[in-house]
């Protein structure tokens, strides 16, 4: 059987290949830990589709930057959504990851709680 075909049993998403290679090579070609920003949502989102335990750290961590960034600072339903993406993210996290990934849930509710605090808006 092809091993890119997608059984019951084969919890891999389907990913176009050429879009994954493309998010492995922009991702490999930078110089920092993570990639920030609306280029690291789209390397991170297009890895997590292909291998979710890999990235879904980075993944959740750019989501909860986007949600917290001034550009959607008054748009309630957008900082939900990346706040909802962040959380599916999260679940993913392999339970034998390092703690500080593994926490990565609880440190975004107590940083949105402190940045809901700063911006006087109530809580969700």
């Amino acid at each position: 059987m092809d091993e890119r075909s997608n059984t019951k049993g084969d919890t891999r998403m389907n990913v176009h290949e050429d879009l994954v290679l493309r998010a492995r090579v922009r991702l490999l070609s930078h110089n920092e830990r993570i990639l920030h920003g609306q280029e690291g949502l789209w390397v991170y989102r297009t890895l997590f589709a292909a291998t979710p335990h890999a990235h879904a750290y980075k993944l959740a961590l750019v989501l909860r930057e986007q949600a917290e960034s001034p550009q959607v600072a008054h748009q309630p339903e957008a900082r939900t959504a990346l706040l909802d993406e962040a959380r599916a993210a999260a679940t993913r996290i392999p339970s034998d990851a390092p703690t500080y990934q593994t926490r990565m849930w609880e440190y975004t509710v107590t940083q949105l709680h402190e940045l809901e605090r700063r911006l006087g808006q109530p809580g969700q």
